[in-house]
C-alpha cells in the first residue's frame, strides 16, 4: 500500500505588526490667566461737571437715578475732578443711546477744571464735536438698552478730567438718541 506521508503544514505567515500608532497630539499650552479684576478706584470729588442736567445723579452709587443730556447735536458729558485719580479703565452705566460712545481721559498739571475753559485746558479742547477725528482714547459700541461700558484706558494712568462723547453724526452707524443719552452712574476702576 501507498504509504502516506503527511508533510508538515507549510509555515503560517507571521502575523503583520500592528501600523504604528499616530503621533500624540500635541500638548496644549497652559491656559492664559484671567485678566485682573478691576476694582473700582476711589472716586474724587468733582469740580466740574457739565451736559447732563442733574450731573450729581452719575455720582451717587444709584442706578436707580441718572443725569441726561440734552440729545441735540453732539452730546458730550463733561467731568473734572478736584483731585487726580488713578485709573485703567472708566465704567459707566447707561441707556437711550445706540451707537460709538467716544471717551478721552487727561491727566493736566492745573487739574480737572472748575470752569468750561479750565475743563477744556484739562481735556486738550472740544474733541466731542467730531471724536472720530479729534483724538480719543477709547470706543466702545452701546445699545439704547441700560447696560454698563468698560472702557479700558491700557494701564494704569493719572486721571484728571473725562468726556463721554455720543454723537448722531458719526460713528459706523451713526448714533441714534432714544430718546435721550441717561447716564445712571460713573466709576474710575484700577
Amino acid at each position: 500500500p501507498p504509504s502516506t506521508s503527511l508533510s508538515p503544514p507549510p509555515p503560517s505567515a507571521s502575523p503583520s505588526p500592528p501600523p504604528p500608532l499616530p503621533p500624540a497630539p500635541p500638548t496644549p499650552p497652559p491656559p492664559s490667566p484671567p485678566p485682573p479684576e478691576l476694582h473700582v478706584a476711589t472716586m474724587p470729588e468733582r469740580s466740574y461737571v457739565a451736559s447732563c442736567a442733574q450731573g450729581d445723579e452719575m455720582f451717587d452709587g444709584d442706578d436707580s437715578t441718572s443725569c441726561y443730556t440734552d440729545a441735540s447735536h453732539t452730546d458730550a458729558v463733561l467731568i473734572g475732578f478736584e483731585s487726580t485719580a488713578q485709573a485703567s479703565a472708566v465704567e459707566v452705566v447707561m441707556s437711550g443711546y445706540t451707537g460709538t460712545v467716544w471717551l478721552r481721559a487727561r491727566s493736566h498739571a492745573s487739574g480737572g477744571g472748575v470752569d468750561y475753559s479750565s475743563y477744556l485746558s484739562c481735556i486738550g479742547g472740544e474733541y466731542w464735536g467730531n471724536a472720530p477725528g479729534s483724538g480719543f482714547d477709547v470706543s466702545v459700541d452701546v445699545t439704547s438698552a441700560k447696560a454698563a461700558a468698560v472702557f479700558g484706558l491700557g494701564a494704569l494712568q493719572d486721571v484728571d478730567c473725562i468726556g463721554i462723547a455720543m454723537s448722531p453724526y458719526h460713528g459706523s452707524p451713526v448714533g441714534v438718541y432714544d430718546p435721550r443719552p441717561y447716564i445712571y452712574g460713573v466709576e474710575l476702576l484700577r
